[in-house]
């Protein structure tokens, strides 16, 4: 597939959006798209690009808009096709030269789009980032104090709530499947797995509404039996010439990882393993013990973040969990990195810090992030695209905290002797100069 470079940048005055009413340029979206840096992000793009013919692919502002709309306000991929179609400061964020009736692309693309930018994600946040700092600090005085936070957090992806039982049913189920396929490729009547009388004593256990702890230990040690018949006769399918597809093969890997655990955890009598599978779709899920109230355990991975200047940036990006002191030296040398210098305090875990020093800046952070930003609960399936989903709301809440700066009114009450000044000023943004 090819990519053609697109020279021209769109600008608020060009656009028509054909309803004989202008946009107004206090638009949220029509502000923010003046912030990115569209030009430096096209030409990121276009390295995953290397073949010259084919057809072309659809511009990077096009994706890459729909997608920090859809993150900020809380729609689908079909949806919000839908939405920029009906709304012409959606058009105008994506790069539209006019405003048009028709559907902007194929709601499916934006999920080649996601498997895409997984290999750049990090460099795209990196450009956003240190486009939206120089803002930020050109106007901040020479003698602001300089302070690095950083805090850890997990990100929770839409998963069912994993139990031992369930999870070794839909093995048995995936493993049934397999079976019959092969046997079918052999031409050979399909072993015999009880499948009749393993699915009687499931729904037996899955109807009960309270189902005790021994219930639930013989539960799992039937459900073992069936799984590890079924791996015997799969192996020896195998041996006699059946073969799996790619997916089957990744499941089966998947499924004898887990029957492991499960025996391990059934025979020593404990619910903690390394490496616990807790999805057979996405077995990289793992859970993150957090301690809350709420939820002890989240699922999903873990970020280490850090804020400077207000900008929120990932130290860190794992499923598995992790200690976040151990990244302090790391986040601090990448503060030397980005800055020139090192912070004058560092605000960071219980670890590190007193009762006095409790920062509330990143915690307001991770909360509009979870909240209006929809990290409380992504929604994607694949490692790629739930970094890439982590990414796009980093960068919106980036986004929106520069917008608040530029565009709050700032209020300045002046009393000398009998007389009183009140000065009222705000912000604006002028292409790239920032005036006062």
């Amino acid at each position: 597939m090819a990519y053609r470079h697109r020279a021209t940048q769109l600008s608020f005055q060009s656009f028509n959006n054909g309803l004989g009413v202008p946009l107004s340029s206090d638009n949220e979206w029509v502000q923010l798209a003046d912030m990115l840096p569209w030009q430096q992000l096209d030409e990121a793009y276009q390295f995953l690009f290397t073949e010259m013919g084919g057809r072309a692919a659809k511009p990077f502002r096009l994706l890459y808009g729909a997608s920090l709309i859809k993150q900020a306000e809380h729609l689908t991929d079909r949806s919000v096709v839908t939405a920029i179609r009906d709304t012409p400061a959606y058009q105008y964020f994506i790069g539209l030269d006019t405003y048009t009736t028709d559907l902007p692309f194929n709601h499916s693309t934006l999920v080649y789009f996601r498997r895409r930018m997984g290999q750049i994600t990090e460099l795209v946040r990196n450009i956003i980032s240190d486009t939206l700092r120089e803002q930020i600090q050109s106007l901040l005085p020479d003698d602001e104090l300089r302070v690095l936070i950083t805090d850890a957090t997990a990100v929770p992806i839409e998963i069912r709530f994993p139990q031992d039982t369930s999870l070794l049913n839909q093995a048995r189920l995936n493993l049934e499947e397999m079976l019959l396929d092969m046997a079918h490729q052999l031409q050979i009547k399909p072993p015999r797995t009880y499948k009749r009388e393993a699915k009687a004593k499931w729904t037996a256990f899955a109807r009960k509404p309270r189902r005790w702890a021994k219930e639930t230990r013989k539960q799992i040690k039937v459900q073992l039996q069936y799984v590890r018949r079924d791996l015997r006769y799969i192996d020896v399918l195998l041996a006699h010439g059946a073969s799996l597809n790619e997916s089957q093969t990744k499941r089966l890997a998947v499924i004898r990882e887990l029957f492991d655990q499960q025996m391990f955890m059934y025979e020593n009598r404990t619910h903690r393993v390394p490496g616990r599978i807790v999805s057979l779709a996405q077995p990289w899920i793992r859970p993150i013990n957090r301690g809350k109230a709420k939820q002890r355990t989240e699922f999903g991975p873990k970020i280490d973040a850090s804020i400077a200047d207000g900008m929120i940036d990932i130290e860190r990006f794992d499923f598995k969990a992790f200690n976040e002191s151990q990244d302090l030296a790391t986040t601090i040398d990448h503060y030397f990195d980005v800055h020139g210098y090192y912070p004058d305090e560092i605000l960071a875990d219980t670890l590190y810090r007193t009762r006095e020093n409790r920062r509330g800046k990143i915690e307001r952070g991770f909360a509009f992030m979870k909240g209006p930003l929809g990290l409380s609960l992504v929604r994607t399936k694949t490692v790629a695209s739930i970094a890439v989903t982590i990414d796009i709301a980093i960068n919106l809440a980036n986004l929106k905290m520069l917008l608040r700066l530029f565009n709050g009114p700032i209020l300045i009450f002046v009393k000398y002797k009998q007389e009183s000044i009140l000065i009222h000023y705000q912000i604006h943004v002028s292409g790239s100069r920032n005036v006062a």
